[in-house]
């Protein structure tokens, strides 16, 4: 059985139950090994898979919309004969799900602090932002009381103040500036000013699929200035389960 959990102009992720194809098929060595990245992800029932658009032999593939997908995967050779499920997973607005006991902000002004950027009601008003203070970097930490899958992230900054390099870690605690980039991020956003609009970017969605935190490293703006402004910051996925994550024993992830 195969299930989309995931669409967009550059990917599709899929789920493969396992006893349908072994890991080592999921990699597809050999000849349509470049049909995939290497981006699986293991669970007890499914192996999840991302597919690079770029790579498949199929023209104009990212006009394509969610209804056209049976022809993006009846055209891998790879996946000719398994029954396939289309369900369009809904992302919602994951604010509902922030432990707010544990979000921190390192470097945010005394009177621009996240809140103003991640709160409903706060986010939606325009006098009101997240500011960095010493320098332009911020380091932003959420924990969730639930597990989520991330799916994409949407921020608002001024034309010239806005973030620039925007970096993202799944389940990496006790961060800060003297050690970040001594870890590899799971994904990068380099925002132009164009999508500084507040439109979700969607993000490497294998990377995200049992998120307990996120860390977000704002390296940079737009200008290069020593002041970072942060209007709007919103997270959108999905939860994995119910699992109150305040119950559960922390584990360091290899």
């Amino acid at each position: 059985m195969v299930s989309v959990e995931a669409t967009g102009a550059n990917a599709t992720v899929i789920r493969i139950r396992r006893g349908w194809l072994s890991l080592k098929r999921c990699r597809f060595e050999g000849e349509y090994s470049n049909h995939f990245k290497n981006d699986v992800v293991c669970t007890r029932s499914f192996f999840t898979i991302s597919i690079d658009h770029s790579l498949l032999p199929i023209p104009h593939l990212p006009t394509l919309s969610f209804s056209s997908l049976p022809k993006i995967l009846h055209h891998l050779p790879c996946l000719p004969n398994l029954p396939l499920q289309f369900k369009e997973a809904k992302q919602v607005d994951l604010l509902d799900f922030v432990d707010w006991t544990g979000v921190e902000c390192l470097n945010q002004g005394t009177s621009h602090s996240l809140v103003n950027a991640l709160k409903q009601g706060y986010r939606e008003d325009d006098g009101l932002h997240l500011e960095s203070d010493a320098d332009e970097q911020l380091l932003i930490y959420i924990p969730f009381t639930q597990v989520v899958k991330l799916h994409s992230i949407a921020i608002k900054g001024p034309e010239e103040e806005g973030p620039k390099t925007v970096k993202l870690f799944s389940n990496r605690e006790h961060m800060g500036f003297s050690n970040v980039n001594d870890f590899p991020p799971s994904d990068t956003v380099v925002f132009s000013s164009d999508n500084l609009e507040g439109k979700p970017i969607v993000l490497k969605y294998v990377k995200f699929q049992n998120v307990r935190s996120l860390t977000i490293f704002i390296e940079d703006n737009q200008s290069g200035s020593e002041i970072t402004k942060v209007q709007k910051l919103v997270l959108y996925g999905s939860t994995v389960e119910t699992t109150d994550m305040k119950g559960l024993k922390k584990i360091e992830d290899h």
